[in-house]
């Protein structure tokens, strides 16, 4: 398993397989972990090996006269700092108005110039050139720019006196020693072979195979021309900056939880283990129907991560041909967003990015055209009713701010439609009532509601809500039509209710407009005192009343029936 390069000791080797000078893969040690200045939570490298050998700073055209003949020692201002942090050919810039570039004329008997050459980030690999922290760093300055310190930015940088553990100078702490640098020895160093093979200068003296000096950022600040420098013993020494024989071992700041392999490779070095960014959203999808005043939802497929990171996503929306604008930012795989009458045609694109901030390509879909249409409306607003003992109703009329729309009105009562009114009238009073029937056929809790749509597919609901409550149950049932009038009847009915909520009512004229009730008892044989009818012909009648009484929650008549004479 990978693991963060913090976990590494210092001292342990490193390199990014990408990341090359002179075509090969520039080898690092771990200097020093969260070194105090350097950024937080960050990881320093320092080259294993000088990796060039080259001058500090060109002569000067004029100014001060020691700096004409041999280089400006002032580190903010030198050729090699320069190098270090560019890119390409044609990195160097002038710094002041003195500066020279460090050329065949202007480097000590022409060795090394280097201003041809590409900056030294040219060799980095993208991931590694990405992941470079900006250093702050405190230089003393020489006095003959009035001495003190000054402080640089810097993603490439030579490390000082201090940081090698060799003091300070002229009473300025350059920063504070790093941790991989103990004694002499853990200062020395040899240059690749690389280095040596493409170097101009080549005393006897250097080689791949011997310690070799170089350079501070550090000026022997008592001059304007001499560099500090860490000789081949590892102590303290200086030169002159125009000298195209030094060697260069730059240091940098990676972030601490970058991941390196879990064990070295054959030749000692951990590898440095790049962030992957995730795959691409494989899809995007919005509906072609795209109407203004409505919500639309964009939705997209889910991406994959290699590295196993959390997964975010971009939405970003463009309207009437206009720029790409964020619209959302978050795990989600679907936004519903809010169409304006100002959009006449709308893309969408997005993109998935991972917790280190690595983004995939984007994925874009088919620009849509928005059509402009109003909803319909019904007036009033949505009702509960709560608990109701009568067939409710509701009254309301419809509109719609599109002239030449049609209107269709749909009432149901739950999800069944009941009535459907086409074409519907505008502003016209319309009623939404239950009959009777309906009303008592229903139990518990109901929902009506009114549908109103135009032609152009938009459309409004209004819904009433209810629970129809029965606290009495009341009926009437022709027994029979007889040729004479009953004289006698028995009454018998199966029933859940308080014997004190029960009436019984029997006639023997149920034929009559207003027939002749009489109260009977339940079980018991009943005379009848009635004798005549105003109908045409006698009949027998049973009325049940059953009203909820004596705490019953529910009351109920299973069963009836009746015998007579």
């Amino acid at each position: 398993m990978p693991q963060k390069i913090s976990a590494l000791p210092v001292k342990a080797k490193v390199r990014d397989t990408k990341t090359k000078y002179y075509g090969v893969p520039i080898g690092w040690v771990i200097g020093d972990k969260s070194h105090s200045g350097y950024p937080a939570n960050s990881t320093t490298l320092v080259a294993e090996n000088i990796i060039k050998i080259c001058c500090f700073d060109a002569m000067e055209s004029d100014g001060n006269l020691d700096r004409e003949r041999y280089g400006n020692n002032r580190y903010s201002l030198a050729n090699i700092r320069q190098w270090l942090n560019k890119s390409g050919t044609g990195w160097y810039q002038a710094q002041h108005s003195y500066d020279r570039p460090p050329s065949n004329s202007y480097v000590w008997s022409g060795y090394n110039e280097y201003d041809a050459q590409s900056g030294f980030l040219t060799g980095f690999g993208a991931e590694m050139l990405a992941a470079l922290l900006t250093t702050t760093l405190t230089v003393a300055k020489p006095g003959t720019d009035g001495g003190g310190s000054e402080t640089v930015q810097d993603k490439i940088f030579l490390l000082s006196m201090a940081e090698v553990g060799l003091g300070s100078e002229n009473g300025v702490a350059e920063g504070t020693k790093l941790a991989m640098f103990s004694d002499s020895a853990s200062r020395l160093c040899k240059p690749t072979a690389q280095a040596v093979s493409n170097s101009e200068y080549t005393a006897g003296d250097l080689s791949a195979s011997q310690n070799w000096w170089w350079w501070l950022r550090s000026p022997y600040s008592s001059y304007a021309n001499n560099v500090r420098f860490v000789p081949s013993d590892g102590s303290l020494y200086n030169t002159y900056a125009y000298y195209g024989y030094g060697g260069v071992r730059p240091a940098l700041n990676l972030s601490s939880d970058i991941l390196v392999s879990d064990a070295p490779d054959s030749e000692g070095y951990y590898t440095i283990i790049w962030n992957n960014a995730p795959t691409t959203p494989p899809s995007i999808t919005v509906p072609e129907d795209v109407r203004s005043g409505k919500g639309l939802t964009v939705s997209w497929a889910a991406s994959v991560d290699p590295d196993t990171d959390a997964v975010s996503y971009e939405l970003e929306r463009k309207y009437n041909n206009g720029g790409w604008s964020k619209i959302y930012d978050g795990a989600a795989t679907q936004f519903s967003d809010t169409i304006t009458t100002a959009m006449n045609t709308v893309a969408y694109r997005v993109r998935a990015k991972d917790s280190k901030n690595a983004y995939s390509a984007y994925t874009t879909s088919p620009t849509r055209t928005v059509t402009h249409n109003v909803d319909p409306t019904v007036s009033g607003s949505d009702q509960q009713l709560g608990v109701v003992t009568t067939p409710p109703s509701f009254q309301y009329t419809v509109n719609d701010g599109d002239a030449g729309d049609t209107l269709t009105i749909v009432e149901s009562l739950d999800g069944v439609a009941l009535k459907t009114i086409t074409p519907a009238e505008r502003n016209h009073q319309y009623t939404f009532a239950l009959t009777a029937a309906q009303f008592a056929a229903l139990t518990g809790p109901h929902t009506m509601t009114i549908k109103v749509s135009d032609s152009a597919g938009n459309s409004v609901t209004r819904t009433i809500t209810f629970t129809r409550s029965v606290s009495i149950i009341d009926f009437d049932w022709k027994v029979d039509d007889t040729s004479a009038a009953a004289q006698k009847i028995l009454v018998s009915m199966r029933y859940n209710a308080h014997e004190d909520g029960v009436t019984i009512q029997v006639c023997n004229n149920y034929n009559d407009e207003e027939p002749t009730w009489e109260t009977a008892q339940l079980g018991l044989k009943h005379i009848f005192s009635n004798s005549a009818k105003t109908a045409d012909s006698f009949a027998v009648g049973v009325r049940v009343q059953i009203t909820k009484a004596g705490g019953y929650e529910s009351i109920a008549c299973y069963s009836l029936s009746a015998s007579y004479i």
